[in-house]
């Protein structure tokens, strides 16, 4: 079975509207209205100096990060304000031109040290063929609130893959969507067509 290595580990980059990388990790919102190419590039930045820091020193309350051009800022979903505070200090200080000012937290209750071995688990379990049913994704949700389950029309509905899934994200939330295959293991992966 072939899975997206990097929505499996749900760290890849996502892309901005315009095209660029967003960071680590990072979500964009569809922007309401125009944003000046300077303003996405200055949260892009900052997304990528808070996402560095988030997957070293912060991974203990580091949960994801959303791009909200229209608003003009960042928000950074943590499991500790007083450690997500920090985390942006060390952004600043990492990287002294990033507008820290521009970032908003908001409170999650998962960290990616809970959730990436989480993901690896179900990850590792899905390619093995060793699940009920094919696992297409796992991916961090969001907000970080949980994970999100890709399998086939039967596995969404499977109470086997829920439990042996619940197994291996132990106190992680999962939920569950109906979807396809996707190949290739790179930037370019696909939907496959159904069989």
């Amino acid at each position: 079975m072939l899975m997206a290595a990097g929505l499996l580990c749900g760290c890849g980059s996502s892309t901005s509207a315009g095209g660029g990388p967003a960071g680590p990790g990072a979500v964009v919102s569809s922007p309401s209205q125009q944003v000046d190419a300077l303003s996405l590039a200055a949260l892009q930045d900052l997304a990528s100096a808070l996402g560095e820091q988030g997957h070293d020193e912060f991974k203990d309350t580091f949960g994801a990060l959303k791009l909200d051009p229209a608003a003009g800022r960042v928000v950074l979903f943590a499991t500790d304000e007083p450690r997500a505070r920090a985390l942006v200090a060390a952004a600043a200080q990492a990287h002294p031109g990033v507008e820290t000012g521009r970032a908003e937290i908001r409170h999650t209750s998962y960290a990616r040290a809970t959730v990436d071995p989480a993901l690896k688990r179900i990850g590792d379990a899905a390619q093995a063929d060793s699940l009920p049913f094919p696992v297409y994704t796992a991916a961090l949700r969001p907000d970080a609130s949980g994970i999100t389950v890709t399998t086939s029309h039967e596995g969404a509905a499977s109470s086997a893959l829920k439990k042996a899934v619940a197994e291996l994200a132990g106190a992680v939330p999962v939920s569950y969507e109906e979807g396809k295959p996707v190949r290739n293991l790179d930037a370019t992966a696909q939907l496959a067509p159904p069989p």
